[in-house]
């Protein structure tokens, strides 16, 4: 008799975190290619202005990997363009997809001057 109530506490506790989860991080996750048609690109940062992005979508970054990349950084570097020795994550295809996580994210082109001259964009979710 015990093991029967176990399982269904359970089976409705398993039930309420799948039905919670797409509050948390949406399902569609819809697509948003970073600097429209020109791709990232020096003075992008006010991209992501008026845009709806929310956790779970997924950022573009379209560019000729051998002149940029893509760096996910923490909001110092963010800020000051400095580029902290084995932070960030790198991103160098050229055509790199980036799940958006909750919370602030940060961008920037490493490459010497780029974010310094506004290859870099910022962007909080829910």
């Amino acid at each position: 008799m015990a093991r029967g109530s176990i399982s269904s506490v359970m089976l409705v506790l398993l039930l309420g975190v799948i039905c919670t989860a797409p509050s948390v991080v949406r399902g569609d996750g819809q697509e948003w290619v970073v600097g429209d048609k020109m791709g990232w690109r020096f003075g992008v940062t006010s991209w992501v202005k008026d845009k709806p992005i929310h956790a779970g979508d997924v950022l573009v970054f379209n560019y000729d990997p051998t002149a940029h990349d893509v760096v996910e950084v923490d909001e110092d570097a963010y800020n000051t363009c400095m580029m902290p020795i084995g932070g960030g994550t790198p991103h160098t295809s050229g055509n790199d997809r980036v799940v958006v996580p909750a919370g602030k994210s940060f961008f920037v082109c490493s490459m010497p001057g780029h974010c310094a001259n506004g290859m870099k964009i910022a962007l909080s979710t829910k």
